[in-house]
């Protein structure tokens, strides 16, 4: 097996976000982070992948059939001439307030992001081989009307939109990243043919701050240790099967590592072998689309260790 990545046009770091209370800092959704994991998925045998010539084309059109047009239009004109930046509630996720500004550059970075996620979508599909969309921004906090987290266009959902559009009736969503992924279950409740399963930090303190208990939903109120994430992920997997998914996207976190300045668990980068071990048993077209991860020590070793599994 070949693992294919797909990294889109580098765009600019966030230039900040707004803490609880109101102070801003400086943004970790730094560029560094991509080379950082290309160089590991690379030195672990994945393959770097062309673009496709209409996948920003689709990627437009299903973040049209993923988010709300009101959405849409604020990532596209919503700074004010003269400004640089909004911060705006109106498009908060339900329950909290904005702490993730959209630039002038948010929409084509947003977009250039989703359509990897295309791309990675059709080489699993049609080649049958894994495929990992080495993404910035994130997207699995961006809700049908709603953005935050650092993520803007839920790419994961993009992905399994493609999947189905060519061919997998029901696709199931792993979400591995240290936060719930609010934003990827909002934007499949309600639908039987996409199935959502996370393995996330459910502290109070963490975000999003609110953990309702529901199917598929697997908290851990406190560090897990490797043994403990490994089992969750198995569980995640398990209740996935069980809704007969005939594919998989998988929502990479690497904010569960030990480390990471937004997560508190003590995970070594290995356990990502591990992980895609788990991944690649299941025996499904499987498209990794890349969340969190801002411990820049750690990301080079975890990715290594997910791409070895995942070429095997």
């Amino acid at each position: 097996m070949t693992l294919h990545v797909v990294v889109p046009q580098e765009s600019e770091a966030l230039p900040f976000t707004v803490e609880p209370g109101g102070a801003q800092v400086a943004s970790k959704e730094v560029p560094e982070r991509i080379h950082r994991i290309l160089d590991g998925l690379l030195d672990g045998g994945a393959v770097l992948a062309p673009p496709g010539a209409d996948d920003t084309v689709r990627a437009e059109r299903l973040a049209g059939a993923v988010h709300g047009k009101e959405l849409l239009e604020h990532l596209r004109h919503g700074v004010p001439e003269g400004a640089d930046s909004v911060l705006d509630d109106a498009f908060a996720a339900p329950g909290l307030e904005q702490e993730t500004p959209v630039t002038r550059g948010v929409w084509p970075a947003a977009l250039g992001a989703a359509a990897a996620a295309v791309r990675a979508a059709l080489l699993t599909a049609r080649r049958g081989e894994p495929a990992y969309a080495l993404v910035r921004p994130p997207g699995h906090h961006a809700g049908p009307g709603w953005y935050g987290g650092y993520c803007f266009l839920n790419n994961a959902v993009i992905a399994a939109r493609t999947l189905q559009e060519e061919g997998a009736s029901r696709v199931g969503i792993l979400d591995v990243d240290y936060h719930l992924g609010n934003g990827t279950h909002a934007c499949v409740q309600g639908d039987p043919t996409l199935a959502f399963a996370s393995v996330h930090s459910s502290r109070p303190d963490d975000f999003p701050y609110a953990f309702e208990p529901g199917p598929g939903l697997f908290g851990a109120g406190s560090d897990p240790g490797p043994e403990g994430f490994l089992a969750l992920v198995g569980d995640a997997l398990s209740y996935l099967r069980g809704q007969d998914v005939e594919a998989l996207v998988v929502s990479v976190g690497y904010d569960v590592l030990a480390g990471d300045p937004h997560g508190s668990w003590s995970l070594a980068p290995e356990v990502f072998g591990p992980v895609a071990a788990l991944v690649t048993e299941q025996r499904l077209p499987t498209v990794f689309v890349q969340e969190g991860g801002y411990g820049l020590p750690s990301l080079r070793g975890a990715a290594r260790a997910l791409a070895l599994e995942a070429s095997r």
